[in-house]
């Protein structure tokens, strides 16, 4: 009687602890799942432009600062930068997305 009560005891352990792991495996699976799918969400959100299409904006914003700041010549000035800070941003970026197709055997360091 003593060794069929440890036996269920026994098996009752093993079976927690294959469903515990389980658990975490299933748990560290799904937290996995929900970061890849939110990182796709942020890829789809994010802007795409090309190089021309950066320069175009860029020069369209320019020209209404200018015509809209025309007695501000520092805020002017001030928006100009922020202008070409963003495109010169843009621009690495797109530059950075398309490395990889340029220079597939370089790795990151």
């Amino acid at each position: 009687m003593n060794e069929i009560i440890i036996t269920i005891i026994i098996l009752g352990l093993v079976i927690a602890v294959i469903l515990s792991g389980r658990k975490r495996r299933l748990d560290n699976a799904e937290s996995h799942m929900m970061t890849k799918l939110a990182e796709r969400e942020n890829w789809a959100k994010e802007s795409v432009m090309s190089y021309t299409e950066i320069q175009e904006i860029r020069s369209n914003l320019i020209a209404s600062v200018e015509e809209k700041f025309t007695d501000s010549q520092e805020d002017a000035t001030r928006l100009k930068e922020i202008i070409n800070d963003w495109a010169d941003l843009k621009i690495e970026s797109y530059q950075e997305r398309r490395l990889w197709v340029r220079r597939p055997d370089q790795t990151e360091s």
